[in-house]
This record gives C-alpha cells, sequence and structure tokens, in this order.
C-alpha cells in the first residue's frame, strides 16, 4: 500500500469527503470490470459497483490495514454479489452489444471476433461454472490477485487458494473445450445460445 493511500484512508476516516472520493473513483473501473466477469451483465455491474461504492463509503472506519484497500474493496463487491446471487439464475442470454470489448484496434474483423470471443468467455464463467471457481478464477486470472489477496479476499488458506484455482482452471479449460463453445476455438464463434447453429 503507497504512502498516498495511507494518507487518503487517514483522511477518510477522518470524515475528508474528498480524501474519500478519490480513494473510490481510483477502484471504481477495477470494482465494475470484477462485477461484469462474475455476472456478465453491465447493467447489473454497474449497480453492484455503486451499491460497493456506498458501502465502502459507510465503512471506511472498519478498514484495519490488514490487506490492501482494494482487496477490502473486492471483499465487499463480492460479499454483495454473492447476496444477490443465492438463488440460481435462469439461463439468460447474453446481449452482445453490452460485452465491453479492451483495447478496440479498428479492424471490422477483428472486433467481431474479440466480442465473440469474449462472450464466450464471460458466457462459461457465469453458466457453466460454480460460484466458488468462477470467483477464484476471475480474481487470479482476470484481476491479478496475488495468492495472499485471493485467500484475504475469500477467507482460505493460500494451498486451499491454489488448490481451488487448480479445480477451476481445469473445469473452465474442460467446459470451454468440450462443451458445445469448443466451436469458439476453430471458427471464433460460439454455439451454445444459438447465436450459430452448426
Amino acid at each position: 500500500m503507497s504512502t498516498l493511500e495511507v494518507e487518503l484512508i487517514e483522511k477518510a476516516k477522518q470524515g475528508s469527503h474528498t480524501a474519500i472520493s478519490e480513494l473510490l473513483s481510483k477502484e471504481q473501473n477495477f470494482i465494475l470490470n470484477f462485477m461484469y466477469q462474475l455476472t456478465g451483465n453491465r447493467a447489473e455491474a454497474e449497480d453492484l459497483t455503486q451499491e460497493a461504492l456506498i458501502m465502502a463509503y459507510r465503512k471506511i472506519q472498519t478498514f484495519r490495514y490488514k490487506a490492501r484497500f482494494r482487496t477490502w474493496l473486492s471483499k465487499i463487491a463480492l460479499n454483495l454479489f454473492r447476496q444477490k446471487h443465492r438463488q440460481k439464475r435462469r439461463h439468460d442470454s447474453l446481449i452482445l452489444e453490452e460485452i465491453m470489448i479492451p483495447g478496440e484496434d479498428g479492424n471490422p474483423e477483428r472486433k467481431v471476433i474479440k466480442r465473440e470471443l469474449q462472450w464466450c468467455i464471460i458466457h462459461n464463467l457465469q453458466y457453466h461454472l460454480p460460484e466458488k471457481y468462477r470467483v477464484v478464477l476471475v480474481l487470479r486470472d482476470l484481476q491479478n490477485f496475488s495468492y495472499k489477496e485471493i485467500s484475504e479476499t475469500l477467507g482460505w488458506s493460500i494451498s486451499k487458494t491454489k488448490t481451488m484455482l487448480h479445480r477451476a482452471r481445469q473445469t473452465f479449460r474442460s467446459t470451454f473445450i468440450n462443451a458445445k463453445c469448443k466451436a469458439f476455438t476453430d471458427d471464433y464463434c460460439c454455439t451454445c445460445e444459438g447465436v450459430q447453429d452448426l
């Protein structure tokens, strides 16, 4: 944790609205991406992000420096996500226009390929992976959390984190390659939701 971040946290704890706003605005995109990767739905991800930021604003006094601020905020967001998804959701189709695509390069063909590829990844994460695997996979492979940060966020030991990550990667690979979605690996298209019938 940087000195500047510690100073901002201390000012926020003393009631500085500017400091807490600066802290939260730095993490907003990170939390939005994290929630989107878990939900696959932009509107839902935005709602969860706002709820997490509001909760962090209200609970800043409880931050104890045992983990990075981002780890603490991620744990808040993850708990909100879990509360909202206690009951299994029906198998909704994703809307391709809502998929966020990083690094647009202007090539129309590449845009379509990237959109379809990202759709398949998010779809697999959301519907074909148990939540315990989805969360650890998103934190490590998509958000680049360290094993220590994941264990702090999820309340697991580091050895359990590594085991669960290994199982998550195996399960993801199996569903991604062996399920209907394997079509994307050859043709950059997904058949799972009837996007293209083979």
